[in-house]
């Protein structure tokens, strides 16, 4: 067997050849760590659960929930009730002091308005019996301020123009605060029957204040609830009654979270979940509004297979005016939708069914 073996020139000119450079070997260098890191498996990262199941695992991690316990009854025990779900935040506006305090502040205004009308009308006087000093009272507020403070050097008990107005100022001041916090008060919804029932049944068992200082509970004319202001509806109301009425162990399961049974060892006392809670009543509701709007065409589809086109038309016209009904009720008994909202809604779902009943003549040919 025959070997080539190469000459000393062939093996300089490939020693010197470009495509035997460093930079050559160096790359395939690269190349090699790089497959041989590919190689080795990733660190993959925690997942959620393994997170939460650590955050668990830690105590320091964990949250802290205010239990409601009778055994530290006072100001605290009801203070963490009234706390523990914002139905329960019932407080007094205190709407008779607000209106005494309004009462005095105008009335004080009105005397400083009256004196502030003698002062004027007596320079006015002044002016019309020709004093120009007095006109230009009038008529410039820097020389007015001049004259008030010579007559404060000459005589310091004398009452100026400049008092006045400053006194109306502070008043006034302050009767605009209290102005505007008897409105944010007023506009504050009042407690639902049932929240009222709940706080004045605890109150009224577990006694943890002296009855003159848990008497505010019976100024139900005055209490208001800090919760939002959309009040809750028919279908909210009832999912609640139902949780209270029949306490199952499934039914806790559902509706409510660990949170929510750490909150109290009280027999008695139940919480469930809001979160939870509305998405049971926006399902409820979807599924109605769903059924008003396939049952109307579902029925006007049916009519269409009759061959008296002068019936259809008039039992269309009842099918649209019943569920048009139907679907303004659902609204308003449902939700906390308002009036203008109610009516535009019904309008767009009576358009649909008008665009159906429309179409009748042409889906008979």
């Amino acid at each position: 067997m025959a070997s080539l073996t190469p000459s000393p020139v062939a093996t300089e000119k490939t020693l010197s050849s470009p495509t035997n450079s460093n930079k050559f070997s160096e790359a395939s260098t690269v190349t090699s760590k790089k497959k041989v890191k590919a190689n080795t498996p990733a660190k993959r990262k925690p997942r959620k659960s393994q997170k939460i199941q650590k955050m668990a695992a830690d105590p320091r991690r964990k949250a802290v929930i205010r239990k409601v316990e009778d055994k530290y009854r006072g100001y605290c025990s009801l203070s963490a009730f009234l706390d523990s779900d914002e139905n329960f935040m019932l407080y007094r506006r205190f709407g008779y002091l607000y209106s005494r305090t309004l009462l005095r502040f105008q009335d004080q205004l009105r005397k400083l308005e009256r004196e502030l009308d003698r002062y004027d009308k007596a320079d006015a006087d002044a002016a019309e019996n020709g004093s120009e000093e007095s006109r230009m009272l009038l008529m410039s507020r820097d020389i007015d301020e001049a004259a008030c403070k010579k007559d404060l050097k000459e005589d310091p008990t004398t009452r100026t123009r400049t008092q006045i107005l400053d006194e109306i100022e502070e008043k006034l001041k302050k009767y605009g605060s209290f102005i505007e916090q008897a409105q944010r008060m007023v506009s504050l919804p009042k407690p639902a029957a049932r929240d009222y029932a709940s706080v004045e049944g605890y109150i009224s068992d577990k006694k943890p204040l002296v009855d003159e200082e848990a008497n505010f509970i019976y100024r139900k004319e005055d209490l208001i609830t800090l919760r939002d202001g959309r009040e809750a509806a028919f279908l909210d109301a009832a999912t609640e009654k139902m949780l209270q009425v029949s306490n199952h162990k499934w039914l806790k399961k559902i509706f409510c979270t660990e949170a929510d049974l750490l909150k109290t060892d009280d027999p008695n006392l139940h919480y469930y979940s809001k979160t939870r809670r509305n998405y049971f009543t926006t399902s409820i509701i979807v599924f109605i509004l769903l059924a008003l709007l396939i049952l109307p065409v579902l029925a006007l589809y049916k009519l269409t297979m009759t061959h008296q086109i002068e019936v259809t038309y008039a039992i269309s016209i009842g099918v649209l005016l019943v569920f048009t009904l139907a679907f303004s009720g659902v609204l308003s008994v449902f939700t906390q939708a308002k009036r203008h909202e109610i009516f535009t809604a019904a309008a767009g779902y009576c358009a649909v069914l008008v665009v159906f009943i429309s179409n009748i003549p042409n889906a008979k040919g």
